[in-house]
């Protein structure tokens, strides 16, 4: 559409920026990096969608199982065929699912959230959210080796970004809303809305800051308030009020975690090698780790679901050494065969579940060497937790203040800090692991962690940041029209070029500065004063410097700007808010390299 010159240059192209009001006005003020207010109410709201589809998962996941078990997760009670049968019966079931389905729409989890955040601006697709509500729901009925917090993460997150898309927001501010919706659904899976908050600004938005902080804190509190309301606020696990006997015991926890970061980093480097498998056929990765899973469960059924019920049963001390060992073998096997095969479920649980038994061992082992004198095995169990979480997913914080909300019971800190810091530095130095996610996202040949700089710009919309003053023009004017197009003081001239493949950008100090040249020359030569009035002037020729510009949405990020620069090759992007790039009334700024540059570097 070409542009009407005469109307244009009495109104800048960027009016609407100053006279949009209600819901556009709050989209602009997202765009930028400090808009607190607005996203803190857009946090209210992804907190109580995020806790209302957290609650529905696990409702689902869990009342069922009630038809055939006498509670939730105690798959003990099965007779030997069906504790074969069922995870057999759920791959099948899953294969199903999954074969109704493209590939695209088949990616779960964690993973995948951490995939969409740092590569598809936080844009999670609505059937792959549908996929994990039902088949990470058959998963946890049918007594696959999984947790239900992988499935409540991808639910959070996909609350956030789709409120965000129905919105229509800008990018920047879906990645926060992603982030609100990751702390909500941890949160109310749990009822631990501290751990919440810094799983996801330590696991999945690898950011620290205020205005990153506040609306993910009020999206947990949200979230944990929707699971008390449903389920009560009665910590998840009832342990009494143990501690650490001795000092004398520290070198006992110091091996312990030594140990425990050996296993996590077995347990990343072989998911690392299985997972691109999960490219092949879902019928056979499922029916493996589904016929694997009943084997072991006709002997240790304590490998099947969660297995909440076992790790409360380790903490409390009431499973022997032996059976300890058993279990931990066991686990191990299962869920590292369900996470690497791609069965929808989460880490997480299991990893507190090996962590427990693996602490129950040791708490055992240090009762028979140092006498009964020693901490109990609950309070090892409870520091096995903390340490298993954090060498497994990387993330030490969020571990600690898990198990601290988890269990209320705050001499597990001290300890705990030890043995977080030592596992760590086992799984991340030795076996050079960076966490499950992150390396399970390189096997899959997807980018990992974004460095400081692509943190940074994504956080910043391009409407905070662009060039508002400009106006727009044909390629040829009159002097008249020259005069008044620069009449508003702007700094830039976009030139549209209904014929070529993109227009063009020119200072508007050249156009100025050519005008007053031509009045020079007058001046100087009376008798031809009026000579060449009527001629247009060619706003590609006159001197000047001019860039060519390509079209960018008006909702991307400074970080999304940046590649659009580099994979066109424009000197600038013009930025359209309407559904076509044509150069409109819609059309809202310019942003050249040098704001991008000039942004971070402040």
């Amino acid at each position: 559409m070409k542009p009407d010159p005469e109307s244009r240059d009495k109104k800048p192209a960027s009016r609407w920026l100053r006279r949009e009001r209600g819901l556009e006005k709050l989209r602009l003020q997202l765009s930028a990096q400090d808009a607190l207010a607005p996203l803190l109410a857009m946090a209210l709201l992804t907190g109580i969608a995020a806790g209302l589809v957290t609650v529905s998962f696990r409702l689902l996941s869990e009342s069922p199982s009630r038809l055939y078990l006498p509670m939730p997760d105690q798959f003990e009670a099965l007779p030997l065929v069906w504790r074969f049968a069922l995870p057999v019966l759920g791959a099948l079931v899953l294969a199903a699912m999954y074969h109704l389905l493209r590939p695209s729409r088949r990616h779960t989890g964690i993973v995948h959230v951490l995939d969409r955040l740092h590569n598809h601006q936080a844009q999670m697709p609505a059937w792959n959210a549908v996929l994990q509500f039902l088949a990470g729901s058959v998963a946890l009925l049918s007594g696959q080796s999984v947790g239900r917090e992988g499935p409540a993460v991808h639910l959070g997150a996909a609350s956030g970004s789709l409120l965000a898309r129905q919105l229509k927001l800008p990018n920047n501010s879906v990645r926060s809303l992603l982030g609100c919706g990751v702390a909500a659904a941890i949160a109310a899976s749990f009822n631990t809305p501290l751990a919440g908050v810094v799983f996801a600004m330590e696991v999945v938005m690898l950011e620290y800051s205020v205005v990153g902080f506040l609306p993910v804190i009020l999206a947990a509190v949200i979230g944990s308030a929707v699971t008390q309301l449903v389920f009560g606020s009665e910590p998840a696990f009832t342990v009494p009020a143990i501690q650490l006997n001795s000092l004398a015991e520290m070198p006992v926890l110091f091996f312990f975690a030594i140990v425990i970061g050996c296993l996590a980093g077995a347990f990343i480097h072989i998911q690392r090698r299985l997972a691109p498998v999960q490219r092949k056929s879902p019928a056979v990765r499922f029916l493996t780790a589904g016929v694997v899973t009943g084997i072991i469960a006709i002997w240790v059924p304590e490998v099947l679901g969660a297995g909440y019920d076992t790790l409360e049963k380790a903490i409390l001390g009431e499973l022997a050494l032996t059976v300890l060992a058993i279990i931990v073998v066991a686990k191990f096997a299962t869920t590292l065969l369900a996470s690497s095969l791609g069965i929808p479920g989460g880490v997480i649980g299991p990893s507190l579940f090996l962590g427990a038994c693996l602490g129950g061992i040791a708490g055992a082992l240090t009762n028979i060497w140092l006498g009964e004198g020693t901490a109990s095995p609950g309070f090892y169990a409870m520091v096995g937790m903390a340490a298993m979480m954090a060498a497994l997913l990387n993330a030490p914080l969020a571990a600690l203040l898990a198990i601290l909300e988890l269990t209320y019971n705050p001499n597990v800190l001290f300890p705990g800090m030890l043995m977080i810091v030592v596992a760590c530095l086992v799984s991340r130095h030795f076996f050079r692991t960076e966490g499950i996610f992150q390396e399970t996202l390189r096997s899959l040949n997807k980018s990992g962690t974004p460095s400081w700089r692509q943190q940074m710009l994504s956080r910043v919309g391009v409407a905070s940041v662009m060039e508002r003053r400009f106006s727009i023009a044909p390629q040829r004017i009159s002097e008249a029209e020259a005069a008044r197009l620069i009449a508003p003081s702007p700094l830039w001239i976009v030139i549209d070029l209904p014929e070529e493949p993109a227009p063009q950008v020119l200072r508007a100090a050249d156009l100025a500065s050519f005008l007053q040249r031509l009045e020079e020359a007058r001046k100087e030569n009376r008798e031809d004063k009026d000579a060449g009035a009527d001629e247009p002037i060619d706003l590609l020729k006159l001197p000047g410097e001019r860039l060519q510009l390509a079209a960018l949405n008006w909702r991307a990020t400074l970080l999304e700007a940046q590649a659009k620069l580099e994979k066109s090759g424009a000197g600038g992007l013009y930025v359209h808010r309407g559904l076509s790039p044509a150069l409109d009334k819609n059309v809202a700024g310019i942003i050249l390299p040098q704001h991008i540059d000039n942004f971070y570097r402040q």
